[in-house]
């Protein structure tokens, strides 16, 4: 009888082992697979051996992003079974840096995190000294860095550490460019500043602006006091211009050379094209909107969160009616404002005239008008801006070649300059020409910025 049994469980082991031997199979050339960050994935060769299934009917389901480091994982199906096989993707290129030499006094410590910078990897890094190091000898020393990834690839660099006795170095202050305002401007004294010292990473800065005079027309001098931990001091001036509130806030003359972007008569369908090459270039712009679009009025808000400027352009865009009375205007001008509040919960109170404050179309409707309107505005806490550049694409300029050709014209010799397009409706062109025309102005060295209180206003001569 327990000869019997035992015949019958053997026989019953055997045909469960050939069940299974005859099983569809894969075998991976390793369990996890390690491919580097943007290489190719290659689902079969993967795959050292199969069994019983032909590799040709096996369905590949990849999941892997070889663009982003992380494990995933590719599905292999054949009939009804399913195999999986993790796949990491992961950092094989060392980091790149730069390195920061630096001056220290006898016996401190140096964070080898402040004698690198541009950092750049795939993945997170950390920083150390190849060694410890004692600072406790005055000479310089020459340090070996290493910047270390998180997949282990290393990069090592050497900078050179300064040790002094003692600190007799006052606090250096740059960037006290004069500063000219309007009445009734705020002025932030402490714009533009810059303190630097080689011993103390926080030093004293005191201004005296007690010859200031925000509400009087008149040059001023303010003075700025700093002064180090220990004790080493330095003193500087600044010059103050107030203006009168109706002149032109002049743009700085500091050898930097400044772009501001400004889009009139949006918002429209090509908005939404010109914020995704601006997205793409890192730059912010200043739109001057209207309300002839309604169903375009999201692009205001779009814009604003995207962290562009929006001025007021008037609601209507209709020269005869707005410039027939200064009631017209400011109604309509009022209509503008809050359509933008709608869209972004903010008041906005910078402006540009249709036609710019120069425009002679308006004399058509009301002489005059333009001198009375530039102050009344003013008055009503607005500024307005007109520009130095154009493209051309509101004076007749249609093609995409000539638009870029004018836009050379326009910007030559100029250290800041307003650069007036559009984004109305039929300004296609424009945004087709935007990309050359942003990369002339980078090649030849122009920062961006937007509007702000402290902005140049570009005022034209009012003929009107």
């Amino acid at each position: 009888m327990k000869k019997i049994f035992f015949v019958f469980l053997t026989s019953i082991v055997f045909i469960f082992l050939i069940y299974f031997y005859n099983q569809p199979s894969i075998r991976f050339v390793d369990k996890i697979i390690q491919i580097p960050l943007n290489s190719e994935v290659e689902p079969y060769e993967y795959i050292e051996k199969v069994s019983h299934m032909n590799i040709k009917e096996i369905k590949v389901v990849n999941h892997v992003d070889n663009k982003k480091l992380g494990q995933y994982q590719i599905e292999y199906h054949y009939q009804d079974k399913e195999f999986i096989l993790k796949v990491d993707v992961i950092d094989v290129l060392p980091p790149t840096f730069e390195t920061i030499n630096t001056k220290i006094l006898r016996n401190e410590t140096v964070d080898p995190q402040t004698l690198v910078k541009n950092i750049c990897d795939d993945s997170q890094t950390i920083v150390y000294f190849k060694k410890d190091y004692l600072f406790n000898e005055v000479k310089t020393y020459r340090v070996d860095i290493v910047v270390e990834d998180a997949y282990e690839n290393k990069t090592e660099k050497h900078a050179y550490v300064l040790v002094e006795e003692k600190d007799t170095q006052p606090p250096t202050l740059t960037g006290l460019d004069k500063i000219t305002a309007l009445l009734g401007d705020a002025v932030n004294l402490e714009s533009g500043v810059t303190i630097k010292d080689d011993h103390d990473n926080h030093p004293q800065l005191t201004i005296d602006d007690s010859k200031l005079n925000l509400s009087t027309e008149g040059e001023y001098e303010v003075f700025y006091f700093v002064e180090d931990k220990y004790g080493n001091k330095a003193s500087y001036s600044r010059k103050v211009e107030i203006l009168n509130k109706y002149a032109n806030r002049e743009a700085k003359k500091d050898g930097i050379k400044t772009c501001y972007l400004t889009f009139d008569d949006g918002p429209s369908s090509n908005t939404q094209k010109v914020l995704q090459i601006l997205d793409e270039y890192h730059i912010k712009a200043t739109f001057f909107v209207t309300g002839t679009s309604p169903k375009d009025f999201h692009y205001i808000k779009e814009a604003h969160e995207k962290g562009h400027v929006i001025g007021l352009h008037t609601y209507s865009h209709d020269y005869e009616y707005i410039y027939s009375s200064l009631k017209n205007y400011l109604e309509d001008l009022n209509k503008i404002k809050e359509l933008v509040y709608q869209q972004t919960g903010q008041y906005v109170t910078y402006m540009r005239f249709p036609g710019g404050s120069s425009n002679l179309v308006s004399k058509k409707y009301n002489v005059g008008i333009m001198r009375r309107l530039t102050k009344r505005v003013i008055d009503l806490g607005y500024q307005y801006y007109d520009w130095t550049s154009v493209n051309g694409d509101g004076e007749g300029v249609k093609s995409v070649a000539d638009m870029k050709k004018k836009i050379k014209e326009e910007v030559e010799g100029l250290e800041d300059v307003m650069i007036l397009m559009h984004d109305s409706a039929s300004c296609e062109n424009t945004v087709k020409a935007l990309p050359d025309i942003l990369d002339y102005l980078i090649a030849e060295g122009y920062e961006f910025k937007v509007i702000d209180h402290y902005s140049p206003t570009f005022h034209h001569t009012v003929h009107n």
